[in-house]
């Protein structure tokens, strides 16, 4: 199981209590996003993932990327798939060891995180109920044929050189005007997460809530 950072639920009276999960991106560690949890719904449990990968001190990766001659950045396959169900079988297990609801799951993850987040989604049908993917894309190996059966809040940085903003206008765009479930935005940030988004995506949690 995937190391883990963890702030439980108070205020609910529910049974079991709904969780975020937060994924971080390439080079960062589970206690980046889990900064977030102060701020997120306390009648949900919090738990920041760490990527297995380690690139240095406090630096993980989900699965390796390589540079090529071009610049350009690419990754195997097979490496993000197997992220996809290593993160999925964590879920599951901390799902059952801290008795969360299992009807009431979300994903908050930035770059590689994201783009993590949607293929889970995507791959995993009424497994997640809603995804925050700051700062990432979807990859054309996701099947997208049928309709999402969650809500997804998408944002990114028009001035982002790491994942070029041309690149969630290809993949997540289209699928925001053809599903009214997909809520995109554009912000003028580079590969961050402003104030004005981080307000509007919290606020979208609360809107969404149970």
């Amino acid at each position: 199981m995937l190391e883990y950072r963890i702030q439980h639920a108070v205020n609910s009276t529910k049974e079991k209590n709904p969780a975020l999960f937060l994924i971080h991106g390439y080079g960062s560690h589970a206690d980046d996003l889990f900064s977030f949890a102060p701020y997120l719904p306390k009648n949900h449990t919090i738990i920041a993932l760490q990527a297995p990968l380690a690139l240095g001190p406090n630096s993980y990766a989900w699965y390796p990327l390589q540079m090529d001659p071009s610049g350009g950045v690419s990754s195997e396959l097979e490496d993000a798939w197997a992220a996809v169900h290593l993160i999925v079988e964590t879920l599951e297990e901390l799902t059952r060891l801290h008795h969360l609801e299992t009807e009431d799951i979300s994903l908050l993850g930035f770059s590689q995180g994201a783009i993590l987040s949607w293929a889970i989604a995507f791959q995993y049908p009424h497994k997640i109920r809603r995804i925050i993917a700051l700062s990432g894309l979807l990859h054309e190996s996701v099947n997208t044929n049928e309709a999402p059966t969650f809500l997804a809040y998408a944002s990114h940085g028009i001035y982002d050189q790491v994942i070029p903003i041309s690149q969630p206008r290809n993949t997540i765009l289209p699928l925001s005007k053809k599903y009214e479930t997909i809520s995109y935005h554009e912000f003028e940030d580079g590969h961050t997460v402003s104030q004005d988004n981080f307000k509007q995506f919290v606020a979208w949690i609360e809107k969404t809530n149970l």
